[in-house]
Parts: C-alpha cells; sequence; structure tokens
C-alpha cells in the first residue's frame, strides 16, 4: 500500500512539474520584445501590429487594421519603412503638444507607439517658430523617444494616408478573378495559395486569342504561422487548345523582402 502510495505521489509530481514547465513555455512565447528594441534591429514585423491610427491638425482621421485583408498592406508599407530607416543620433528634436500629423501604433502587446514630425524651432523677438525637419520624424514610447529618417513614412505621414485606397482597384479584382480562375485547375491542394495574387500576361507569337500567364501567390497559413510560402505556375490559355498548367512549384518559407513585393510595390 505504501508504495502504491508513492508512486501515485511520485505521478502527481511528475504531472505538477510538467504542467508548469508548460506554463512557462507558453508565457516565454507570449512575451514580445519591446518595440523600440525591434525598431533599433530592424526587426518589425507588421502582423505584430494590431492597427494605425493617423490624425492631423484639421481632425481628419483613419485607422489601418491588422484584421482587414486590405488594410494589412498599409500595416505592412509602414513597417517596412520603419525596418528600413536610419536613426538621427545627437540631441532629439522637439515634438509639438498638437504636431500637423500624428500616428498612433498599437502592438499585439499593448505598447502605444507615436509618430510624428521632428521640429525645430527657433526664438525669433520673442516668438517661437517650429518647422518641420523634412524626412525626419520622433517615435516615442511613454518618456522614450527615437528620432529616425525615413523621408518615404515622413511624406505619407504628410499626405499619403488620405489617398490610402478603401479597397481594391478594378485591375486588381480582374487579376484575383483571372489567378482564381487559374488555381482552380490546380486543384484543392492549393487552395492556401490564395494571397496576393499577381499575374502577368503575354500573347503567344502576336496572338490576341493565345496567351501565356505566369501566375504567383502567398500561402495563406503564412498569415498566422509568421513563414510564407510562394507558389508560381504558368498557363497556356488558348481558344484552340484549352488551358494548360505547367511549372508548378512551391518555395518554402521565403524571406520577409520577398513576401513585400509580393504583396505591394513598396516605395
Amino acid at each position: 500500500m505504501k508504495r502504491f502510495n508513492i508512486v501515485t505521489l511520485l505521478f502527481i509530481g511528475i504531472l505538477i512539474n510538467s504542467d508548469s514547465q508548460m506554463a512557462l513555455a507558453k508565457n516565454n512565447t507570449n512575451q514580445q520584445i519591446p518595440f523600440l528594441e525591434q525598431l533599433m534591429t530592424h526587426s518589425l514585423k507588421h502582423d505584430e501590429v494590431q492597427n494605425i491610427k493617423i490624425e492631423n491638425e484639421s481632425g481628419q482621421q483613419r485607422i489601418f487594421s491588422i484584421n482587414d485583408g486590405f488594410q494589412e498592406r498599409v500595416l505592412r508599407k509602414v513597417v517596412h519603412w520603419l525596418n528600413n530607416s536610419s536613426r538621427v543620433h545627437g540631441i532629439t528634436d522637439v515634438s509639438l503638444e498638437k504636431p500637423s500629423n500624428k500616428l498612433t501604433l498599437k502592438t499585439v502587446n499593448d505598447e502605444v507607439i507615436t509618430i510624428e514630425p521632428a521640429y525645430k524651432c527657433v526664438l525669433e523677438n520673442n516668438h517661437t517658430n517650429c518647422t518641420t525637419k523634412d524626412g525626419e520624424l520622433i517615435i516615442s514610447e511613454n518618456s522614450h523617444k527615437v528620432q529616425l529618417k525615413s523621408q518615404s513614412l515622413y511624406d505619407w505621414l504628410a499626405v499619403g494616408w488620405r489617398i490610402e485606397l478603401n479597397g481594391p482597384t478594378k485591375e486588381e479584382l480582374l487579376e484575383e478573378a483571372l489567378y482564381t480562375r487559374y488555381l482552380y485547375i490546380l486543384g484543392p491542394s492549393y487552395s492556401d495559395f490564395f494571397m496576393c495574387p499577381k499575374i502577368h500576361i503575354e500573347p503567344i507569337d502576336g496572338d490576341p486569342r493565345r496567351h501565356l500567364i505566369f501566375a504567383s501567390a502567398l500561402s495563406y497559413s503564412g498569415h498566422h504561422g509568421g513563414y510564407y510560402d510562394k507558389l508560381t505556375f504558368s498557363v497556356r490559355d488558348s481558344n484552340l487548345e484549352g488551358l494548360k498548367v505547367t511549372n508548378v512549384k512551391i518555395k518554402k518559407h521565403i524571406s520577409q523582402e520577398e513576401s513585400q513585393k509580393q504583396c505591394r510595390n513598396l516605395d
């Protein structure tokens, strides 16, 4: 009986220890590297951003969310610019209480980051005149401030965000429709490859009735897993011979740069 009790206690102890290790591993997994630390190492990931909100001094504002497939491309673009920005060393210029434009970024770890133009202020005749420094931005998290240079993000924060499309263009819709038609031919095993489809069409021997199509897209599952696979294939589309698919290839775990290029041409 004593032996049975000892074995039982040992078994319970193993279970408790196992649960503790699993909980610790889960906590470690959920811990995110601080935003500013990722920024300094150019390792920000767009899928760790919940949303960004842009507003100007006139009261205009827009919000772009990771939960919207089309708006996600805006987040990709902003993160790309941040990762490719350069640090401005020395004394940080001032940020105004009411800047001309301000971007508020919220991460999945509930960090709140603000991005606004850097200002240079000069006292003249007892009056302070402040002007923005072209291409330079101040990134703030609580009391921590970092000054960066990114002409593309600076210009977008000034104007570009207001003219972002709310949905795909007619050309993009046509591209998606054609891609879906050709993807169907490949069969259900390729059904996950529908993210950021691209189509390039060339006539065969100058004949407008026959075309060679080059198609590509990313795996949607990579949206959650962090690693995208890329599908490429070619199609001969002829009114005489029908459809013929060739050169079907899947490239595993493509780089972040390649996935960004597939989804949007970044400035």
